[in-house]
């Protein structure tokens, strides 16, 4: 069953896309600027030793800005799924430990016909569940509790719903848009997940020496050169101020298509999840049931619950009910609407039935 096409959550994913390439398109752009003395002048070597015309030569910045995009939304896919499932400790699930779980998921994808994702399952007693998708195989997220409050018709429906995000390619985009804000909250650390030696001070003053000295050999001039070397830490010094701006002025963009998209993808995913089922019924029991649990759920919780999970989540208490400290900078991407809004949103549906 292919799940019909919604317009305006396209409109919503198109905004969140075109915000966060754009910011991707202007970290290539800084990279590109900061290596054109050298790269331009190299290129232009080149051109006119194969004979290609002095205009075409003056392109090839092109190609390597399309790449450096790609690249970028490729590792930040691939970077936010891993910390998502890693925060809330995912485990992948065992068809041998849960046997009922992995064949209505499979049942259901096959319905939806979309192939199976893999399945995680986090231990937290609060019920509730979510969908990644990016550099990866696509998957669904669940939590002990929520296996332990639903079962049946209502589980189904809630498998049905993070389907449905698979399948709007809306998961993708949210995974995505997640990446800015929690960069900008400090909540994702690059440095960290690349080793102790990435925060070493030599190593990085190595490799700004390294990158000066290219510098000075592809532009042919000397290192020592007093011109040289000031230009060289004034386009440094534009290049880290300016980025950041640029990069607060992104994530505040993105942190408002993601609001919206996020508000509007529940309600897409609810009439989904209720039309491949065909029980609008049971998912706004579900529903209902999930949020009185919630809020009966401990304060403090095991797992991390940090905003960018939350915002994926069926439910916006995400694995625990714990907040941010109120010290730390911190973005909210999330906007859920109100479970009785979707509640009500899903009776009317079973009213029209």
């Amino acid at each position: 069953m292919s799940l019909p096409s919604d317009r305006g959550l396209a409109v919503r994913m198109a905004a969140a896309l075109a915000v966060v390439v754009a910011a991707n398109a202007l970290f290539a752009g800084v990279v590109l600027v900061l290596a054109a003395p050298w790269l331009g002048a190299a290129a232009e070597r080149a051109a006119r030793a194969v004979g290609v015309p002095g205009s075409v030569a003056a392109l090839w910045w092109l190609p390597l800005a399309a790449a450096l995009v790609a690249a970028s939304v490729w590792a930040q896919l691939r970077y936010v799924r891993r910390e998502t499932l890693a925060a809330v400790d995912a485990e992948p699930v065992d068809p041998g430990t849960y046997p009922d779980l992995d064949s209505r998921l499979t049942r259901l994808a096959a319905q939806a016909g979309v192939p199976a994702p893999d399945c995680y399952v986090v231990d937290s007693e609060t019920p509730n569940s979510f969908a990644v998708d990016g550099a990866g195989p696509p998957a669904v997220v669940v939590s002990t509790g929520l296996l332990a409050t639903l079962d049946g018709d209502r589980l189904d429906c809630v498998l049905a719903h993070e389907l449905a995000h698979l399948q709007h390619r809306d998961a993708t985009v949210m995974t995505l848009a997640s990446f800015l804000p929690a960069l900008t909250g400090d909540r994702y650390s690059l440095l960290d997940s690349l080793g102790p030696w990435a925060r070493s001070r030599a190593v990085w003053a190595a490799g700004v020496a390294a990158l000066y000295l290219l510098g000075a050999v592809a532009t042919g001039t000397s290192p020592f050169d007093p011109g040289y070397a000031l230009g060289f830490a004034g386009g440094l010094a534009a290049a880290i101020v300016l980025g950041g701006v640029a990069l607060g002025v992104f994530a505040t963009a993105t942190t408002a298509v993601a609001r919206r998209l996020s508000h509007y993808r529940e309600f897409a995913a609810d009439r989904a999840a209720g039309e491949l089922t065909g029980d609008p019924a049971a998912l706004a029991d579900a529903l209902a049931t999930l949020d009185d649990e919630t809020a009966a759920a401990p304060t403090v919780d095991k797992r991390l619950a940090y905003d960018e999970v939350r915002g994926l989540c069926l439910l916006p208490a995400g694995f625990g009910t714990d907040e941010p400290d109120p010290d730390e900078f911190h973005v909210e991407t999330r906007s859920h609407p109100p479970t009785d809004e979707r509640v009500a949103r899903l009776r009317g549906l079973v009213d029209r039935q």
